[in-house]
């Protein structure tokens, strides 16, 4: 391929690169609203003096660290 081939396909292949990276931004925002108040309740169900709340979270926490991904969604979906 020439470098003139090149440069007529730079402008094709930029904007695809944009695209993809204006959905990627899309994508971590959205996540990012779900992931923040989910981490929020973790985080203070984790640190509360009630006990049995921490408890629960604790284990939560260490079944979803302790488990691959897959198997997560196999259970969930």
């Amino acid at each position: 391929m020439s470098f003139n081939g090149i440069t007529e396909q730079f402008p094709i292949v930029f904007a695809s690169l944009n695209q993809g990276f204006l959905q990627t931004l899309k994508l971590f925002f959205v996540t990012l609203i779900g992931a923040i108040p989910l981490g929020l309740i973790i985080s203070f169900g984790s640190m509360s003096r009630f006990k049995p709340l921490s408890a629960i979270v604790k284990v939560i926490v260490w079944v979803v660290r302790g488990t691959p991904l897959m198997l997560q969604l196999l259970i969930t979906y």
